[in-house]
């Protein structure tokens, strides 16, 4: 079945040579050890290159007093 997909993405703590090498085969990308929601903070300037800014990054819808 073709999905369409381009990348298989292993989330935080998942690392597999052999799942990547699969993916890789396919004619996929693979990405191991990465937050999709830190990455995109990263890319979207809610992160620095160092790490974590002074902001708060969460699912958690904030409270407006």
């Amino acid at each position: 079945m073709d999905l369409g997909a381009k990348t298989v993405w292993m989330q935080l703590g998942s690392w597999s040579e052999e799942a990547a090498a699969i993916a890789e085969n396919a004619g996929l990308n693979a990405v191991m050890d990465r937050c999709v929601k830190i990455e995109h903070a990263r890319f979207h300037g809610g992160l620095h290159l160092a790490g974590f800014n002074t902001g708060v990054i969460s699912a958690k819808r904030q409270v407006v007093a």
